[in-house]
């Protein structure tokens, strides 16, 4: 795909740094809240947080680029997070670092969705991609302790869908290397009831995912691989005849695709393209916590972009 060809505002994101921390925690608190409340502790004992404020601390870290670390030495004694949070004292890193194990990936994928649910024009248009994120936290003595083998491309498999006119990342799925895209794209589609356009690439090319989209009432466009030859009266016989017959037209609205490489790239340059948990499924949380936070960048720019009357995206 190359380089993306689209950008942010420079002047959006200058304003937008100068209020991630107020607005990115209201944001947040204000999606948290609507989570069922804890249950009370009957007992002796220390009370335990609130798990709705530990996971708003726990995307916070990561929106403002803080390591565990940094969270003790920056965070934990921040006036202006207690005030905003109403809580006295703030949890330590070993806390915030134990309450992650509680948020599983279902959760943290519905907790997007309410997110961003207010942000998405319906029938929504979709962008689909996957890409690799690299694991560095193996050590070499720790695999040969655990008989792992270590491989040069190891890595994770990352499958976003992309709103197409805000660039929000609607829904995503985490999965080993050699899964294959195909079967993600109605994992992938799954929440929506109505599709508009669904652009991916060649990996999600088939009958059965042209037909999925049909269902829904949306608009599939992907490349047709070179051994196809569809016959009969389906649905993927006349995409392959419309792709033959008007091929200027669906390669214009499919190279709209390119648009999630700014997504892809935003990420890498933001967060990185590195994953350092050893167990698998803090690597696959800590993700999506990346892909929460970014959602969060970009209602903030948003935001910004209606109340100055400018454009979120430009060229780059």
């Amino acid at each position: 795909m190359g380089k993306p060809n689209i950008r942010l505002n420079p002047q959006i994101d200058s304003i937008r740094n100068r209020v991630l921390l107020q607005k990115g925690t209201e944001i947040l608190l204000s999606i948290a809240l609507l989570l069922p409340q804890p249950t009370k502790k009957v007992g002796k004992g220390r009370r335990p947080y609130d798990y709705r404020i530990v996971l708003v601390l726990c995307i916070l870290r990561i929106l403002l680029r803080k390591k565990y670390a940094d969270y003790e030495a920056e965070m934990r004694f921040d006036k202006r997070l207690m005030e905003m949070l109403k809580i006295d004292k703030l949890p330590c890193k070993s806390t915030i670092n134990n309450y992650a194990l509680m948020f599983t990936l279902s959760f943290l994928s519905n907790f997007n969705k309410k997110l961003i649910e207010a942000w998405i024009k319906k029938p929504v248009d979709l962008l689909l991609d996957s890409s690799g994120i690299r694991l560095v936290g193996r050590s070499i003595w720790f695999c040969i302790k655990s008989k792992k083998k270590i491989l040069k491309k190891d890595f994770d498999k990352i499958h976003i869908a992309v709103s197409l006119c805000s660039l929000l990342i609607a829904n995503f799925k985490i999965s080993n290397s050699k899964r294959n895209d195909s079967p993600f794209l109605k994992k992938l589609l799954k929440p929506f009831r109505v599709l508009g356009l669904v652009i991916a690439d060649k990996g999600y090319s088939g009958k059965k995912n042209a037909e999925y989209v049909a269902n829904k009432k949306g608009a599939f466009f992907s490349p047709f691989k070179k051994n196809v030859n569809p016959t009969g009266f389906s649905i993927w016989n006349k995409l392959y005849k419309l792709w033959k017959n008007l091929s200027f037209i669906c390669e214009g609205i499919y190279h709209q695709r390119s648009k999630v490489e700014a997504v892809f790239s935003a990420l890498n340059s933001r967060y990185g393209d590195q994953l350092y948990a050893i167990k698998w499924y803090m690597r696959r949380r800590e993700m999506a916590m990346r892909f929460i936070a970014y959602n969060v960048r970009i209602i903030i720019g948003i935001q910004i972009a209606r109340e100055k009357n400018i454009p979120l995206w430009v060229r780059a």
